[in-house]
């Protein structure tokens, strides 16, 4: 009987959502294989370079990521809304886009060499890691391709181009650690995965039978694209500075050697946020239709949400937080022994991170995008503040605690302070005290 009504299901199912539906597998499954084996990899190479060299190499990667919005310019959703809206003008929206692309890539490269001579001064080999890395913002100009592809619900194809650029890589990477490369081989991986998947965009772009020479740029139409992205690029400058600040401040203050104990106990935490947006992707969509429906619903409905959120970080934590000496020692080595207490500290940052992630599909439901913005510039200046005052005194430690009170106040104390964010923020503390409602809720149940 059930086999019948779920057969009646499917044949229900219109084309168009199976293929949203393949559309998303596909995109999580490259997610999750690129996690699993990113992570084994940096490990190795971690083991490989040691904390000194490994976090000379961090340090370069965060300060670089700085400048990731402006090299893309942040328009990613313009673009496809305009290739879905205007389908018959592609080759114009995507010439200018890769225009616009390679203007913001030849800036941020400037900047990011510019700026290292300044914040690492005295440091050559610092220096010509950013200005190496630097060079990968010069080829995701043609991430407006990508834009394409999902205007036509065909991520496939960029699966398969960013898969093969990780699989060459990640195989030159393990070949580099075994014929102990230098950090410099290492630096030009990174950027040849860039290079290769940009490459690889292109060809499937030219398979479909579509043509690059084609392309058309209309320079009145630039700035229409830069007036609409930059409150986006202003957006994504803040969470990027947010997210690695961390790392660049415990290597000017500190040194390096401290940047890569602790980017090893940072990199096993961050490696969980693609949960919560499986869940987000799985299951905000019946909640925003609940709100057409019944207020209540949606009320409730919202709550359960945010409960299963929190659940996932509490289960992780208790599962984490006791492993922590195996995962450091067992992943990375004795040499990153310091990074054990790190760790036990930086896990509990996914409860903040996974219920802001959670709470900000709420805020675009809602119409109140602006208070992402205002709600990470509040993480980011609670963050730079406490490492000021925390870094000297407990170095890495340090960083981890201004970490999680960082993430605390950017993804949930701030909406206490915005009338029309202070009932949902009342929702996200009760999700918070799940633990003291757990017996009443299986009760319940």
């Amino acid at each position: 009987m059930i086999i019948k009504q779920i057969q009646t299901r499917v044949k229900k199912m219109n084309l168009s959502h199976i293929k949203i539906l393949r559309n998303m597998g596909w995109l999580f499954a490259s997610k999750v294989f690129r996690i699993v084996i990113s992570l084994l990899v940096s490990t190795w190479i971690a083991r490989y370079l040691q904390p000194d060299r490994f976090g000379t190499l961090q340090y370069a990667l965060s300060f670089c990521s700085f400048f990731i919005p402006l090299s893309t310019v942040q328009m990613k959703p313009i673009v496809t809304r305009d290739l879905v809206r205007s389908p018959e003008l592609a080759d114009q929206i995507l010439g200018t886009a890769v225009a616009l692309q390679f203007l913001g890539g030849i800036v941020a490269v400037s900047l990011a060499i510019g700026l290292s001579t300044l914040l690492a001064s005295g440091d050559a080999v610092t220096q010509g890691l950013v200005a190496i890395l630097s060079l990968k913002f010069i080829f995701t100009s043609c991430q407006p391709i990508e834009n394409w592809f999902e205007a036509k619900v065909e991520s496939k194809f960029t699966v398969f181009a960013s898969s093969f650029a990780f699989i060459v890589v990640t195989g030159l990477e393990i070949l580099l650690v075994v014929s102990q490369a230098s950090i410099w081989a290492f630096a030009v991986a990174t950027v040849l995965e860039t290079l290769l998947f940009a490459l690889g965009l292109i060809l499937s772009y030219q398979l479909e039978g579509q043509y690059v020479s084609k392309w058309r740029t209309n320079f009145r139409q630039i700035k229409r694209l830069f007036d609409e992205s930059w409150p986006l690029l202003l957006s994504s400058t803040a969470c990027v500075l947010y997210l690695n600040i961390d790392r660049v401040m415990l290597g000017n203050m500190i040194g390096t050697e401290e940047v890569g104990i602790y980017s090893s106990a940072a990199t096993i935490s961050e490696s969980l946020s693609f949960l919560p947006l499986v869940v987000c992707s799985s299951l905000y969509p019946t909640i925003i239709r609940s709100k057409a429906l019944d207020p209540h619903r949606y009320t409730t409905r919202l709550q359960k949400f945010y409960d299963l959120i929190c659940g996932l970080a509490y289960g992780l934590i208790l599962i984490l937080f006791p492993l922590t000496t195996a995962i450091i020692v067992g992943l990375y080595g004795d040499d990153y022994r310091s990074a054990i207490p790190i760790l036990g500290i930086y896990i509990w940052s996914c409860l903040f991170s996974f219920l802001g992630l959670a709470q900000s599909k709420w805020i675009v439901n809602e119409g109140l995008q602006k208070y992402n913005l205002y709600s990470r510039l509040a993480g980011l200046v609670a963050n730079i503040l406490l490492n000021l005052l925390l870094i000297p005194l407990y170095q890495g430690l340090g960083a981890a605690i201004a970490t999680v009170i960082s993430y605390a106040i950017g993804g949930y104390l701030y909406f206490f302070w915005i009338p029309e964010t202070r009932a949902n923020a009342a929702l996200m503390t009760k999700a918070l005290l799940l633990p003291f409602r757990l017996p009443s809720l299986l009760r319940n149940n």
